[in-house]
């Protein structure tokens, strides 16, 4: 046996990759699991009972760097509610019951009822949750806007986003905001 890069693999394989591990999963899990016909809007098919469900299968290589307003992070991005060509169409409401997110990397899976996903979701690798003690830099901020410095000053002195500054000084640093 040799050696094969991931990167090697094109997407249909890293696809297929995805929906076989899905239904081994299901399989050890004690359930009747088998992959889809191609073109329909779900890759396998779950029987629990007497109840079959839709499961659209999401795969990623692995972690992939996202820009953040302080520092970038590596984390997985999956594209949920985009399928077909290009990923120009989104589901219906019917056509998935359930998405698996699969990580091929680690063969981790995560299973979420389609009326709780995103258009993209992201997730931190496995045991990588971000440590940012700032406290030094956060009293720095304080310090300079007491002085009469401007958000944008402050951003542009210690080389971070004004809208961090503000959320420091009025005490928001740890919440986050969509934009």
């Amino acid at each position: 046996m040799y050696n094969i890069s991931m990167e090697n693999i094109n997407d249909l394989q890293i696809g297929k990759a995805g929906e076989y591990l899905v239904c081994a999963d299901l399989i050890l899990k004690g359930h009747i699991a088998f992959p889809s016909e191609q073109g329909l809007h779900y890759d396998v098919v779950l029987a629990v009972g007497n109840r079959l469900y839709k499961v659209q299968v999401k795969t990623t290589r692995g972690p992939q760097l996202v820009p953040q307003r302080i520092n970038d992070t590596k984390k997985y991005c999956f594209n949920v509610r985009r399928c077909g060509n290009g990923g120009r169409k989104q589901y219906a409401i019917d056509d998935v019951d359930i998405f698996a997110l699969v990580a091929l990397d680690t063969k981790e899976i995560g299973y979420i009822k389609s009326n709780k996903v995103k258009q993209t979701m992201f997730f931190l690798p496995a045991g990588k949750i971000p440590v940012n003690d700032n406290t030094e830099k956060k009293a720095e901020i304080i310090t300079l806007r007491k002085k009469g410095l401007s958000y944008r000053t402050i951003g542009d002195q210690l080389s971070i986003d004004p809208s961090y500054a503000h959320r420091v000084v009025m005490g928001k640093e740890n919440k986050s905001y969509s934009r």
